[in-house]
C-alpha cells in the first residue's frame, strides 16, 4: 500500500477588528514577530484632512460659529447689553487667520493690543501642531 501525500493547509483564526467585523489572519508557522510598518502616505492629502478636522475637531464643529468655509457670520447667540437693546453674536471670519493666531485661538486665546487674552467664548480644543496646520492649510485653499 502506497503511503499518502502529505497535504499541508495554511491555518487561518478568525477575529474581531475595532468595528467588530470578522478579518481572517493568516497563523505563521514560525515565530518570527509580525512588523507593521508605518509610512508617512496617507490616503488623504493635508486639505481634505484638515476640512475634517474643521468639521469636527473633537468637540464643538467650527463651522458651527465660523461657517462651513470659515468666511464667519454664524449666528452664536442673541443677547441684550446694558441698555437691553437685542445683540447677536456671530462667528468671525478666520480664512486669513495666519498659522500662529490659529493656535493661539484653538489654545482659548486670541490678541488684543498684542497680548494674549483667554477666549470668553470660544471653546478650548486640544489639537496637535500638525492637525491645527491641516485645518490652516485647508482655510487657505478656499
Amino acid at each position: 500500500m502506497k503511503p499518502l501525500p502529505l497535504l499541508l493547509f495554511p491555518m487561518f483564526l478568525f477575529s474581531l477588528n475595532e468595528n467588530n467585523q470578522a478579518t481572517e489572519n493568516n497563523i505563521s508557522t514560525t515565530d518570527a514577530p509580525i512588523e507593521t510598518v508605518k509610512t508617512e502616505e496617507s490616503f488623504l492629502s493635508t486639505v481634505e484632512y484638515g476640512k475634517l478636522l474643521y468639521i469636527n475637531p473633537r468637540g464643538i464643529s467650527c463651522a458651527k460659529c465660523h461657517g462651513e468655509k470659515g468666511k464667519g457670520g454664524q449666528k452664536i447667540a442673541k443677547y441684550y447689553d446694558k441698555e437691553k437693546n437685542p445683540k447677536i453674536l456671530k462667528g468671525v471670519d478666520i480664512r486669513e487667520y495666519s498659522l500662529e493666531d490659529l493656535k493661539a485661538s484653538l489654545k482659548n486665546e486670541y490678541k488684543e493690543n498684542n497680548q494674549r487674552k483667554r477666549h470668553k467664548i470660544m471653546p478650548m480644543y486640544y489639537l496637535t501642531d500638525k492637525e491645527v496646520k491641516a485645518i490652516h492649510t485647508y482655510l487657505q485653499s478656499k
